[in-house]
């Protein structure tokens, strides 16, 4: 916990999941305007893993976290904000 409240992670591009679930630990998460976010793992047959299921549901609740991994579609950046799963969106 400590090191993430100092830990800064900005993303870009496609952001699929074990780079989502590593980077929502952080305790600011950035993207770009063209940065999108999918947990697609459960539409083949998987577990998300590296921990997605505890640090995404920290920053956009349960409800919005299962709806990611059970649709398996993407959101973008500024849906993302509003969700409270990155912090800002950055240049």
């Amino acid at each position: 916990d400590r090191l993430a409240d100092r830990l800064t992670v900005r993303v870009h591009g496609p952001t699929v999941g074990a780079g989502i679930e590593l980077a929502a630990f952080a305790g600011r998460l950035e993207a770009t305007d063209s940065a999108t976010f999918s947990l697609p793992e459960v539409s083949m047959g998987l577990m998300p893993g590296a921990g997605g299921t505890v640090s995404i549901p920290r920053r956009i609740g349960r409800q919005r976290t299962a709806r990611m991994c059970l649709a398996g579609t993407s959101i973008d950046a500024a849906t993302a904000l509003d969700w409270g799963l990155v912090d800002a969106i950055v240049e």
